[in-house]
C-alpha cells in the first residue's frame, strides 16, 4: 500500500471567546490577543493595547474568528485614543 508524501492538512480550529485586534492607521491589524475573559475583561485589555502599542489607532473587541480573519464583521466594541481620560492619551 503507498502512501502520499504529502501530509494532509488538518482544518483550521474555530477559536472561542473573544479576540482584541488592534488596528493602525491604514485598517491594518497589528496586534491580536485571544481573550477567555468575559467582555468587561476583554474591553479593560483593549483599552490597555491603545495604551501600550504606540500604532494602535484603534482598538476592537470581536467574538472569536479563525486566525486569518480580518474581522470585517461589527465589532462588539470599539476604542480609540478619544475614548482615554486626557491624561492618558499620546501626544
Amino acid at each position: 500500500m503507498a502512501r502520499s508524501s504529502q501530509k494532509q492538512r488538518r482544518p483550521e480550529p474555530l477559536p472561542s471567546g473573544l479576540v482584541v485586534i488592534a488596528r493602525d492607521v491604514t485598517d491594518q491589524i497589528v496586534t491580536r490577543i485571544t481573550s477567555h475573559r468575559d467582555l468587561v475583561g476583554a474591553m479593560h485589555t483593549a483599552r490597555s493595547v491603545l495604551l501600550l502599542k504606540p500604532d494602535a489607532v484603534r482598538v476592537e473587541v470581536h467574538h472569536g474568528e479563525r486566525l486569518t480573519s480580518n474581522y470585517d464583521g461589527t465589532p462588539l466594541a470599539v476604542f480609540s485614543h478619544e475614548d482615554l481620560p486626557v491624561d492618558q492619551r499620546s501626544v
